[in-house]
């Protein structure tokens, strides 16, 4: 029997945000900690939110964004190579 997940729980979403978060910042060449700081939060609060660890709220997730120079939509959307024809 698989266990309820809490409100709380990191859903799909989380992992596939977390995931664009990351590549988004590699391609840009941050580290998590010159993200983080443009962001205002940890280093160690990135590390979670890629790692969808942590759920990552509407207010960080836009400033990320804006550090990243990246549209907020672009999170949510499947990237064209993985849309199904």
């Amino acid at each position: 029997m698989k266990k309820p997940l809490s409100p709380r729980s990191a859903k799909k979403v989380d992992v596939v945000i977390g995931r664009r978060i990351r590549e988004a910042r590699v391609a840009k060449k941050l580290s998590q900690a010159d993200l983080g700081q443009a962001a205002g939060v940890s280093f160690q609060q990135i590390q979670k939110y890629e790692k969808a660890t942590n759920r990552i709220s509407a207010s960080t997730l836009f400033a990320i964004c804006q550090a990243l120079e990246t549209p907020i939509e672009g999170m949510f959307s499947e990237p064209a190579t993985a849309r199904k024809r």
